[in-house]
Formats: structure tokens, C-alpha cells, sequence
């Protein structure tokens, strides 16, 4: 029969006046004569016949039998029903249907259709709640009954899962418990200073076995942590479980009660300080710019007086200088991140003059000549005819790109300043900021001050990770820098020159700055910005001032450091100029005259490092150069120097390795293994000839090396914060050996020495207690890498002067390996963050998952927005196929991304214990709210699920002026509330709607 009943060649079937005494059955025919079909003619039917109708054609099958068993379920609920009658049928609602059409139209969906009992067996599917892998677990079909729909086994690819909820425990489970509870207890009084009893205690309070009030269960074991403490001070898990406990149960304002108490106790702990500071400036209703300052001027105050009375005596060994530099980044970050930028300079200012008398920083005072262009720029903005909104957040941020300097300190009173027409806000006086600024106590820790006001102007100077560790131990509060800029610290210090420019390197840079356009905040050095030569500029000066306060002598390393980070600033703006497509040979010229300015002075004449430094600034910009071999003519100067003794010197050794990178760079094999074999004999380039054996040269190297190992026994456990930045020479010796092993055709293998000198001299146990063996294992392990991303050179090539280098396949298998077990240590290494990112044919969620375990805060998290977005980078016109298909990949990275935003948060459920983790050091750090609102501005996404992302940044985040001024981007009908949220936490605005208006009617 015909599928469709209509389609019938039977009058009878599309009758249109079908009645209960005669069934569809009758309708029933072979479908042959469809073409006279007369089911579209119109007909006078009333509403009751519709309902009829309806009713029986809704209730035709496609066989008799069936038919029959309808008819007679009906004539069963006629019996049941004797007195219904006709007239208590329900009435069809008329149809709706134009006079014009040919045909009814049917506007409301059968129903019936909605509710089966059941389908046939050939047209049920099979659904399979689980599908196991071969690594999961046998699962019984009665517990996989039990197991919740959301904690599916999909997660364990990513991480490691939490115990699923089990059920309550037994009568005889439980009385085990609470006899384990009165053992601990016992063992608490018997052994206060073992630890694990402590934590057993607690843990066993948490079951509340006795289940009795959660406050009350809470107030216990907070009397029993404070307990703990006083046999355990300073212990960071007692601290931790403690401020957990009181946060989830208490408001905030008796929380900070507690705290202070505390405090009264033990003054000098950075944990309890940053606590009670968090409790103010990340609570949405108590954070304000004041209330917060209030608290950093205390507790700074409290580690200026030191050890005053006899409770603090206690604490005569705690180091006080420490924790108030650790207080001091604070403070400053969060005046940067509240805007209010005039502050902030000024408060370094008076810092850097307290701690170096007689040092004059008036390189952080504002000009006015510096600020002509903003008016022009102001003006092209008020008269382009743009939404106010677009107007408003336009030039708050030029006005924040040139405003950021204070005025210098002339105006006698606010008065003065009014009719002078300046703004009081950037008038700082020393009394404003002076609760914040105090003197160290040690001169020793002068370098590390200097090295944070440095980092708290965005210059990128950390990229290894035990760095980081040293000046940003803790971030798990406070999350790190919202800085996007940190990143660029593999651009301004390269790792090597030897392994060549790949197509994913070029990616991962374009994919940097692309992300680096999105989230740099003004005042940035990004030349993309209007004012990036201003802010430049004061970085510069700044540097050139921290090597005027280590002039005097004794400290020739300190000012040589400073130098350093002074020549890598100007080589990173070259760097950014490049890959932005900005650079030309005037600003390349411009930057050789700066830095031979600084090199033409009498303490700098002779350093050969400084002029390393400037050959791999003209490299950089060898593109636009004229003179492509200017680089290898100052190596050339340094080579030919006279010297001072036999052996190189390590800054000689540094640049005899720089250049033969950059020869192998080029394919200039024979004098490359020249200075190699130079440097590996310890021998000067210029009296030494050249020799093509290189098993000599292998062999005086490992002897050195062996050398080196045995200095390591008399190095100090603690690790001079200026060597970090000084070359050395285990690790020259290293990279040297490395590039002579590749380049030697005997040696296909990679070396095994790297394997040795990570398991015993520079093994995990020996760097745990050293942190000198700790940063040189971090070193080794950069080394390995490298040797593992060299080419292959050819035996033709090995003589070529210049040439084109080809990777033949020279990565070992075990690179990914390597990474991996790089991450886990020193998690925040960019050099493997970026070659992880870059590995495109390992699986996304084993990338994924490695991303969500390094325990590196927000920069493991940007690493991972860098390797989606490379992952499925376009190639453009290389292929029609891809370029077509820009749309999907574009979809794909955004997808991704907001998965990635979302894994962390508490709404999602089955959230794992290393997620719930990575979202304590996240949710204080606006870039990862600020990406995840980027991904939801898109017209694929609702306004009401972004402003939900926004609320709960701004309950996270509330004192950030950059979320506020995305939000404001994504959300513009909210953007009078959020500038009234700036004005009531008094976060520092440079434009005003009311004045905007006036100005832009009055053109």
C-alpha cells in the first residue's frame, strides 16, 4: 500500500466526510492512481467533521489488522463511557488558510505523534550510556547503573577525575570512622608536632559523622587548626584549609576580624596578609581603592617596625624584607590594574629615591610637550560621528596611553592646580603615596626591588621559571600579571639562532601577537598603539636610571645586569616592529645610534657582551639592512680584540657561540665549527687555526665539562639573583658540545651526556636542595631541547658558505617526552610552553590535558589559546580548500575555546580536583575572564549568557579597569552602570560622559 494514504486511487480515501461507523480500512488502496488525487479540492466542511477527520486519519496504520484493533480499542471506550454523546467531543480549532491557496493549512502539530509506547525492535536504536576503552576499569552493570549521567568516563581523558559520591556509610563503616576519630584525637595530644595527625583530624571533621550543624562543624575545626598552628607556625596547609574553613563559612567582615586576630599573633605571614587583603579587595561589596590601600599601608608598616615587642621577637629569623617586597608588587599591580597609573609611577618613583639616595627619577614625570598629539587625536575621535559609547571608550584609552605620568611636584596647593587648569588626579604629592614606600633593611635586596618596579612596567625579563619562582613566588590569590607583554620574553631573549625559522614558529608568533593586539592595555610599548613611543620611551629611561643606582663600585654585575635588560628592550622593539610589519631602516638606524651611545662610554668600552648584544639587535633587523653581514663585522671587532688572558673570558665564550649560530643560521658551516671548536678548547679565535678534526675538540670539551660538574659542590645552596642573567659556563660548554655532536657526520644519535648530568649531578633530589643545581637542570633541559630541533646537515653542505638549511628530520621522538617532563617541574618555562604548543599531530585532548595539569597559572592557560589558534591556523591562498573553509576553522578554535573557559568554572559539574585548582589561581586574573568574553562577543552567542560571563568577572575581578572597559566593548547598554561601578570603587577615569558630550556638540 501507498505510504501516504492521500495518495491513494480510492475516492473513498480522501473523502472528505469520513465518520466512526466507517473506518480508514476502507480508504486502503494500492497507491497506482496518485496522479487523480482530489485531497486538494476545496470542500464546505464544518468544524465537527474537521475533528473527525482528524481523528481518524491520525488514527490509520499500515496494515488491516491493525486498523481492526483500533476499532475495537474505540467501540471498548464507547462501553466504558455509555453516556458521552457526540456533542461532548472536543471541538477542532478551525483552520487557518488563505482564500488564495488550494489546499488547508494545517498550523498545529498532531500530538498524538509525540507519545509512543513503544517503537518496533528492527527501528529501536542501540544506546550505550558508557563505552569503555581498553584502559578503564571493568564496571559492573549494577554500579554502572548508579553513576551519575555528568561524571561520564569522556573526562578521564583529560584529568584525573574525583571520587564519585559514595553512599552513606554503614552503621559499622561509621562506628570504624568514629573510632578512628577518637584515635587521632589522642595521637593530636600525645604528637602536636607531627603534622599528618593535624591534617587526619581535619579531614575526619569533614565526614560529620555525627552529622550535626555545619557551623558548628565548621567552628571546630577551626579551633583545631588554630590549635595546630601553635605548634606549626608558618605551616602554608594548615594556613590554607584554615582561610577555606572561615571564607565558606562566615561574611567577609567577620572573616577579616578573624584574621586580624591572627595577625596579632604572628605579624609576619605573607599567607594571613594576603588573605585578609582579599577578603576586601575581592569581595564585591567591601572593594574599593582606599579600603584596599588602607590595609597594604598597615601591613607594610608592620614589617618596616620590624620586631618590636615580645610576641614579634618570637620571630626574629623571618626576613622582613622579603615579604614587604612581595607586599610592594602587590600594591603596585593592583594600582595598575585599578588604572590609577599616575599613583603608581609615582609610588615607584619614591621608592626607587628611598632606597638609592641621591638618585634623581625624574624620568617618571609628565611633559606636556609629550602630550600635544593626544589633543589632535582627540579630535579626530570627537568628530567621526561614532556612538558615544565607541567615543567614550576610545579616548579614555589615549587619554590613559598619554596621561599615565604624574605632574612633576610644583603646584603649591589645589588651588594653584585649578587655575592652572590641571588635573588634580595627576597631581601626587609624596604624602599621597608615602604609606606604601619604605626603605629595605638590607642593601642585598636593592636588586631585587629594582628587578620588580622594572617587571611592574611591563617589560618582559623573565623566561625561565625558577626566575619566576624567585620573583613571583605565590599566585595563587593573586593570580600573575594581567601583563600580556610577559610573553615577549622569548622574543627579547632568544634561546638560540641554531635551529632555523619553521613554519610553526612563525605561526605561534603571529598567533602572539594577534592575541598580544587583543589584551594589551594602554599605556603598552605595542607599536600598534597610539602612544607606544611614549611609553617606550619611559622604560628605557627607567633602565638607564637602575644603571645609574648601581654606579659606585662592588657592583660593576648589577649595573652589567641592567644593561642587559636595557639592550634586550631595544632588540624586542625591533622584534615587534618586524613581525607587525612596522620596521624600517629609519627606526633600525635610530636604535644602532641608541645603543652605540650607550657602548661609546668608557665603563662599557670593553665589555664584549654589551656588543654581543648589538649584533643580535642588527640581526634581528637584517630584512631592511642594506649590509646583511653588519652583524658578523662586530663579531669580527670583538674576535680581533685584544685580550686579557690566555683563556676566554665567558662574555668572549658568549659571543664566540652567538655568532657561530648565526653562521649555521646561514650556512656557513666551516666557520662556524671554527668558533665552536674555539670555544669548546677554551682557546681565543684569533690565535687558534683552523683544523677540521673535531674529535679533539669533543674531547677537550667534555674535560671542561667535567671541570664545571666538580665546581658545582663548592657553589652555595642559594643562587646570586644577578647570575640569572649572566651567561654560564657549564652551560655554553653544553650548547657548544651539542652543535659540534650535530655537526659531526659520525654522530647521528643525539648525545647521552645530557641523560647523565640529569641523574645525578643535576638530578631532581640534588636541585630540590640546591637552587643553583635547580636552575642549571632547568638550563640542561633547554639544551636537550634544542639538540633535539637541530637539522640534519648534509656532507655537502657541511663546507658551503652559504646556503639553504633544511630540517631532514633531526626531531627525536622522544621531544614530546622531554617537554612533558620538563612542564612538571618548571611549569612555567616559556621555552617549553611553546614547543609543547606547537606539537600539531599529538592528540587535542592529551595536549589539553597536559595544558590543565602545568601548574603555571595564566600563562599555561594563554600557551593554550596560542596552540588552538595555531592548531587551525588558515594558510590563506597556499590552499582554495583551507581558505574556503576559514569560516569552519574559525568556528572550530572558537568552540574549543569557550570549552576551555568553561572547564574551569564551578557551574560546570563533575568539575575534577586539578580544574577546581587551576580555577582558585584563575579566577583572580582578568585576562582569563577577558579572553572568555571575547569568545562570547559573537553573534553565534546571546547577549544574556555574556552578561552573565561579565557578572561573575566582575564578582571575581572587581577592581580590574580593564574587564570593566571590555565589558563595556561587549556589552553596551551596560556600560552607564559600569562606569558608575568605576566611580563607586574610585577606580581613576580620565574621561567623563557628561564632558565628552559637551565636547563633541560643541563641534
Amino acid at each position: 500500500m501507498s505510504l501516504f494514504p492521500a495518495y491513494g486511487n480510492s475516492p473513498a480515501a480522501v473523502s472528505a466526510k469520513e465518520t466512526p461507523e466507517k473506518p480508514a480500512k476502507e480508504t486502503a488502496t494500492t497507491g497506482e492512481d496518485w496522479r487523480n488525487n482530489r485531497s486538494y479540492d476545496k470542500k464546505d466542511i464544518d468544524d465537527g467533521d474537521i475533528a473527525t477527520r482528524g481523528a481518524k486519519s491520525d488514527s490509520s496504520t499500515s496494515s488491516d489488522s491493525s486498523e481492526e484493533e483500533e476499532e475495537e480499542k474505540d467501540k471498548d471506550q464507547e462501553q466504558k463511557k455509555p453516556g458521552a454523546k457526540k456533542k461532548d467531543q472536543p471541538q477542532g480549532k478551525p483552520l487557518e488558510f488563505d482564500a488564495k491557496d488550494e489546499f488547508y493549512v494545517d498550523k498545529k502539530g498532531n500530538m498524538s505523534f509525540r507519545s509512543l509506547s513503544k517503537l518496533t525492535k528492527p527501528t529501536r536504536p542501540r544506546y550505550k550510556s558508557r563505552m569503555r576503552r581498553l584502559r578503564d576499569p571493568e564496571v559492573k552493570p549494577t554500579e554502572r547503573a548508579g553513576r551519575s549521567k555528568l561524571s561520564s568516563s569522556k573526562s578521564s581523558r583529560y584529568t584525573a577525575r574525583k571520587p564519585l559520591p559514595t553512599e552513606a556509610p554503614t552503621a559499622e563503616e561509621k562506628s570504624q570512622l568514629q573510632e578512628q576519630l577518637m584515635q587521632t584525637r589522642v595521637l593530636v595530644q600525645r604528637e602536636p608536632k607531627v603534622l599528618d595527625h593535624w591534617l587526619q583530624l581535619h579531614r575526619l571533621l569533614d565526614l560529620n559523622l555525627d552529622r550535626a550543624n555545619r557551623l558548628a562543624v565548621a567552628e571546630q575545626e577551626l579551633h583545631h587548626l588554630e590549635t595546630a598552628l601553635e605548634h606549626h607556625p608558618s605551616n602554608e596547609q594548615i594556613l590554607r584549609l584554615y582561610t577555606d574553613v572561615a571564607n565558606a563559612t562566615y561574611p567577609a567582615s567577620e572573616v577579616a576580624a578573624r584574621f586580624e586576630k591572627m595577625l596579632e599573633k604572628n605579624p609576619f605571614e605573607y599567607t594571613l596578609w594576603t588573605s585578609l587583603i582579599m577578603v576586601t579587595q575581592g569581595n564585591m561589596a567591601r572593594c574599593s581603592v582606599p579600603a584596599v590601600l588602607r590595609i597594604y599601608a598597615f601591613s607594610m608598616r608592620r614589617m618596616q617596625v620590624g620586631h618590636t615587642d615580645e610576641q614579634s621577637r618570637k620571630f626574629a629569623t623571618v626576613d622582613t624584607d622579603r615579604i614587604m617586597l612581595k607586599l610592594f608588587h602587590n600594591c603596585v599591580l593592583f594600582l595598575r590594574q585599578s588604572g590609577n597609573m599616575n599613583k603608581m609611577f609615582a609610588l615607584l618613583r619614591l621608592e626607587m629615591e628611598l632606597n638609592f639616595p641621591g638618585l634623581t627619577v625624574d624620568c617618571f614625570e609628565a611633559c606636556t610637550a609629550n602630550e600635544e598629539s593626544l589633543i589632535e587625536y582627540e579630535e579626530m575621535v570627537l568628530r567621526s560621528g561614532m556612538p558615544m559609547p565607541e567615543i567614550w571608550t576610545r579616548v579614555e584609552r589615549l587619554r590613559q596611553a598619554y596621561c599615565y605620568l604624574p605632574y612633576p611636584p610644583l603646584a603649591a596647593s589645589a588651588q594653584d592646580e585649578v587655575e592652572r587648569g590641571l588635573d588634580s588626579q595627576r597631581c601626587i604629592y609624596s604624602d599621597d603615596v608615602v604609606p606604601y614606600a619604605h626603605a629595605l633593611k638590607s642593601p642585598n635586596n636593592r636588586l631585587h626591588l629594582l628587578l620588580l618596579v622594572v617587571q611592574l612596567t611591563k617589560m618582559p625579563l623573565v623566561r625561565s621559571s625558577c626566575l619566576a619562582e624567585k620573583l613571583n613566588p605565590c599566585i595563587d590569590e593573586f593570580g600573575e600579571s594581567e601583563a600580556i607583554e610577559m610573553l615577549f620574553a622569548g622574543l627579547a631573549d632568544r634561546p638560540t639562532y641554531a635551529v632555523p625559522p619553521s613554519v610553526q614558529q612563525a605561526e605561534f608568533e603571529a598567533a602572539l601577537i594577534n592575541l598580544a593586539k587583543e589584551l594589551s592595555v594602554t599605556p603598552s610599548f605595542m607599536p600598534h598603539f597610539m602612544g607606544h613611543e611614549l611609553y617606550g620611551r619611559t622604560i628605557s629611561d627607567l633602565l638607564l636610571k637602575c644603571i645609574e643606582a648601581f654606579a659606585a663600585e662592588g657592583e660593576e654585575l648589577k649595573r652589567h645586569v641592567f644593561l642587559l635588560l636595557w639592550l634586550r628592550f631595544q632588540r624586542l622593539l625591533v622584534v615587534l616592529h618586524k613581525l607587525m610589519g612596522k620596521l624600517t631602516k629609519e627606526y633600525l638606524s635610530e636604535t644602532r645610534r641608541r645603543i652605540r651611545n650607550q657602548m661609546i662610554k668608557p665603563e662599557n668600552r670593553c665589555v664584549p657582551r654589551f656588543f654581543t648584544e648589538l649584533a643580535m639587535c642588527v640581526f634581528e633587523g637584517q630584512e631592511v639592512d642594506d649590509n646583511r653581514n653588519r652583524a658578523f663585522d662586530i663579531f669580527e671587532k670583538i674576535i680581533q680584540q685584544d685580550f686579557d688572558s690566555d683563556k676566554p673570558s665567558r662574555d668572549e665564550m658568549y659571543a664566540y657561540l652567538v655568532c657561530s649560530e648565526m653562521l649555521i643560521r646561514r650556512g656557513r658551516w666551516s666557520e662556524a665549527i671554527h668558533l665552536l671548536r674555539c670555544t669548546s678548547m677554551g682557546r681565543h679565535a684569533a690565535s687558534m687555526p683552523q683544523t677540521p678534526c673535531l674529535e679533539l675538540s669533543l674531547r677537550t670539551g667534555l674535560e671542561l665539562l667535567a671541570v664545571e660538574v666538580q665546581q658545582l659542590d663548592s657553589l652555595p645552596a642559594e643562587m646570586p639573583l644577578e647570575e640569572y642573567f649572566l651567561p654560564n659556563r657549564l652551560i655554553m660548554l653544553l650548547r657548544v658540545r651539542c652543535l659540534l655532536w650535530r655537526l659531526d657526520a659520525r654522530n647521528a644519535q643525539p648525545d647521552s651526556l645530557f641523560d647523565k648530568l640529569l641523574t645525578y649531578p643535576l638530578g631532581p633530589k640534588e636541585a630540590k636542595a640546591s637552587e643553583w643545581r635547580r636552575f642549571l637542570r632547568e638550563q640542561v633541559m633547554e639544551v636537550q631541547i634544542m639538540q633535539m630541533q637541530l637539522p640534519i646537515p648534509r656532507e655537502e653542505d657541511r663546507g658551503a658558505e652559504e646556503g639553504n638549511v633544511k630540517d631532514k628530520g633531526g626531531k627525536s621522538k622522544r621531544l614530546d617526552e622531554l617537554v612533558e617532563l620538563g612542564l612538571e617541574e618548571f611549569p612555567r618555562n616559556l621555552l617549553m610552553l611553546q614547543t609543547f604548543s606547537g606539537f600539531k599531530t599529538m592528540l587535542w585532548h592529551k595536549q589539553r590535558a597536559r595544558f590543565i595539569r602545568t601548574e603555571a597559572g595564566i600563562v599555561s592557560l594563554l600557551h593554550w589559546v596560542l596552540a588552538a589558534n595555531t592548531r587551525f591556523a588558515n594558510t590563506g591562498g597556499h590552499d582554495e580548500l583551507l581558505a574556503s573553509m576559514a569560516g569552519c576553522l574559525h568556528m572550530a578554535v572558537r568552540n574549543r575555546l569557550i570549552n576551555m573557559f568553561q572547564t574551569f568554572l564551578p557551574t560546570k559539574a563533575g568539575r575534577s580536583e586539578i580544574e577546581e585548582e587551576q580555577y582558585r589561581i584563575l579566577r583572580r586574573n582578568s585576562i582569563y575572564w577577558r579572553l572568555y568574553l571575547k569568545c562570547l562577543t559573537d553573534t553565534r552567542t546571546s547577549f544574556e549568557r555574556t552578561k552573565e560571563a561579565l557578572l561573575m568577572a566582575i564578582d571575581e575581578c572587581p577592581w580590574d579597569k580593564a574587564l570593566l572597559m571590555d565589558g563595556a566593548t561587549a556589552l553596551p547598554k551596560e556600560q552607564s552602570f559600569l562606569q558608575d561601578l568605576m566611580t563607586e570603587k574610585e577606580m581613576r577615569v580620565y574621561a567623563l560622559a557628561e564632558e565628552l558630550d559637551m565636547l563633541r556638540s560643541g563641534h
